[in-house]
């Protein structure tokens, strides 16, 4: 029996530094140049294991929560590395799938200013299929990250199994059930506990332009607790008609790879914990905001709530469901 079973993307991160590489303004966005028909230095190399549902794992298994992980990886170094990170954090690798093929990998260029960018290799994890998933598993939650596969049939029979067994259960959409919309979710939906996006997400997603609105029609849809996440700028929850508005503890951010996982991953174990919605806000961006002091999804992962001197701000009224 699991505390957490996370379901999502398991990668090779690896930070490649630059110090050729400036970011440039550009037309509503920026962009990173890099000279070309040269050859360009790496400076440093750091790597890890990513990808949402080990990153999230990794903060279960911190708090010491029983918990495995379920994605496709392959047979090959990267797959390795992470079977080899994830047994050093004692955290189950019995549920992913082990195929031939290339595991997938992320390489994120550091500019000279610290700047980042993310480049992504999907792999095999966009041919995880329901074959590659062993539902027959005991857990009090189930945790699931952003899924590349189009078809919804896993996210779909994954959460039906998960609330037929007496699981909770969690959603973090990815692109591929963002741009469904809500409406065409609303039948997913109802099999989930706790959903959360970011602002752009919800935007996408919902429909409205306004934060409170988008949250609000969110709840209508899930069992309990909808979040959306605003980067530094902190997060807004609704439970029980209640809205929370928050803001975030203020760090050094040199990274923002798994910001929104740590976030996600430290509110749900606190929620598990039985901390009220306020306390779990708390961990969930205290746990956030240790991550983004360091590279990497994991090695910034705490295990423990701020001390009593740090408070956060969140300020607490009635929502219209």
């Amino acid at each position: 029996m699991f505390d957490f079973v996370t379901l999502g993307s398991a990668t090779k991160d690896t930070f490649l530094f630059l110090n050729k590489a400036l970011l440039k303004p550009g037309v509503n966005k920026h962009f990173l140049e890099i000279p070309t028909d040269k050859k360009i230095d790496v400076t440093k190399v750091l790597e890890f294991s990513g990808g949402s549902a080990t990153n999230s794992a990794a903060t279960f298994s911190a708090f010491g929560k029983k918990c495995a992980v379920i994605s496709k990886i392959g047979n090959d170094e990267y797959g390795r590395f992470i079977i080899d990170d994830l047994n050093k954090r004692k955290i189950s690798t019995e549920l992913i799938k082990v195929s031939s093929g290339e595991t997938p990998f992320s390489n994120i260029i550091v500019s000279s200013s610290g700047d980042m960018i993310l480049l992504i290799y999907r792999g095999l994890e966009s041919t995880l299929s329901l074959e590659d998933i062993q539902l027959n598993f005991e857990s009090k939650w189930l945790y699931i990250g952003p899924l590349p596969y189009k078809n919804i049939d896993i996210l779909t029979e994954t959460l039906k199994f998960a609330k037929e067994n007496g699981m909770k259960t969690v959603l973090n959409p990815g692109s591929v059930e963002l741009n469904l919309k809500l409406k065409k979710m609303a039948p997913v939906l109802k099999y989930v506990d706790i959903i959360s996006m970011n602002d752009d997400e919800a935007k996408t997603f919902v429909g409205y332009a306004n934060d409170v609105n988008n949250l609000s029609k969110l709840s209508e849809y899930v069992n309990e607790i909808a979040i959306i996440t605003k980067g530094e700028k902190g997060s807004l929850v609704s439970s029980k008609n209640n809205l929370y508005i928050a803001n975030t503890f203020k760090s050094k951010q040199i990274n923002f790879v798994g910001a929104g996982d740590a976030f996600l991953s430290a509110f749900v174990n606190a929620i598990d914990d039985g901390k009220d919605i306020e306390q779990s806000i708390t961990a969930g961006s205290f746990n956030a905001s240790n991550v983004i002091q360091k590279y990497g999804a994991k090695d910034g992962i705490t295990n423990r709530l701020p001390p009593d001197n740090m408070k956060l701000r969140i300020v607490k009224s009635k929502i219209s469901i």
